[in-house]
């Protein structure tokens, strides 16, 4: 079967997985390769995303289903983030313009008690939490204020959607090439148990679930859900979907925050481990495949494009057919969703100036090496 663009690739009656998103390629100076090797990392990471290619592109049918947080998860955070500080409060963006404010409070608050809530989230303000780089603030609500707010316009306003992709397998019954090159790509991340199962449905010619039959065990658990605590992030998410085990290792997730669930990588933790376990794609030249670790970086400074761990925003992990799996960020308010590389990119987009991407494969042979020196001398 052909490569499919992401240009060429629209689902009927959807828009374009990636949509006409467009950024320059930028190349490595002379003055670059006089710097020493470890602040170069590696030069090019900024692509046009119309020239990706994926690997495998059966055909699919999708789904979109809205996910709200639960009922149950919302009351855990109104009674239990005072007392255990992981546990992440229920918090509104705010914005002290007044017209802004106003709009938020209407949008949320019911009818009788739009005033009310406006106040609360303006005298509440300077005890929010900043938004580095803006003058927003991330306010907590109160289990006396969330009684005067609608929870059907809570829902809404947390609402994500999630794709829920069936893969039809009646290629790949056909064709044994295609077939072969299906389960070898996603063997390294499944058990035999689920490859035998995948195999059965292959030869009957019957649909795979992306959530229910082709995700490792760690994204399967996580799948369309939340969590109630601050700190489990994308990187985590990202490196547990190749391992769970190397995701929650002493000697990868080194440094602890305090006041955060331990499953968060930092943005130096996730760089030591792409260096040592995983090497780079570049996608103009290779097809994107099962498994491969997508990282979003800001490019600041198009004449020095050299990389470092400073730099890194996001990432996610590609799945087939412009999909991806992914954690949109450290907060309870983000659940695990299967979105398309467009979407990220849309999203990510809106925090940087500027957006590149590398694209890293598992090194399976050497995943599981230990770290070459002290690991707490690197952390920051």
């Amino acid at each position: 079967m052909r490569s499919i663009t992401v240009k060429q690739l629209n689902l009927k009656g959807r828009m374009p997985l990636f949509g006409l998103l467009s950024i320059a390629v930028l190349s490595t100076t002379a003055a670059d390769a006089a710097v020493k090797p470890e602040k170069t990392q590696r030069p090019k990471f900024s692509y046009d995303l119309s020239e990706f290619h994926s690997s495998l592109n059966p055909p699919l049918s999708v789904k979109d289903h809205v996910l709200k947080i639960p009922e149950r998860q919302i009351d855990l955070r109104l009674r239990k983030s005072s007392s255990d500080s992981r546990i992440e409060p229920l918090q509104f963006t705010v914005d002290l313009q007044e017209d802004k404010l106003m709009d938020l409070a209407s949008r949320v608050a019911k009818p009788n008690h739009k005033l009310a809530i406006a106040n609360y989230l303006k005298n509440n303000f300077d005890q929010g939490e900043e938004i580095p780089g803006t003058k927003l603030r991330l306010v907590s609500v109160s289990k006396e204020a969330f009684d005067l707010l609608e929870p059907e316009a809570v829902d809404q306003l947390f609402s994500k959607i999630h794709h829920d992709v069936t893969v039809n397998s009646w290629t790949m019954r056909q064709n044994r090439k295609d077939r072969a090159k299906f389960l070898s790509q996603v063997s390294p991340f499944l058990s035999n148990q689920d490859l035998r199962r995948i195999e059965a449905k292959i030869d009957e010619g019957l649909a795979l679930s992306m959530d229910k039959d082709l995700l490792p065990n760690f994204a399967r658990k996580r799948i369309a859900s939340h969590t109630i605590y601050r700190g489990p992030n994308c990187f985590h998410a990202a490196l547990g979907f190749q391992s769970s085990r190397l995701a929650s290792s002493s000697l990868v997730n080194v440094r602890r925050e305090a006041g955060y669930h331990q499953d968060m990588l930092n943005y130096d933790e996730l760089w030591r481990i792409l260096n040592l376990s995983f090497y780079e794609i570049d996608p103009r030249k290779s097809e994107l495949q099962y498994g491969d670790m997508i990282v979003f970086f800001e490019a600041k400074d198009a004449a020095k494009p050299g990389i470092d761990y400073k730099t890194l925003r996001h990432a996610a992990t590609y799945l087939l057919g412009g999909y991806v799996f992914a954690k949109g960020s450290k907060s309870a308010n983000s659940p695990y969703l299967v979105r398309t590389l467009g979407e990220e990119w849309k999203t990510w987009s809106k925090y940087t100036q500027k957006l590149g991407v590398k694209v890293f494969r598992r090194n399976l042979k050497s995943a599981t090496s230990p770290l070459p020196e002290d690991p707490t001398d690197w952390v920051y």
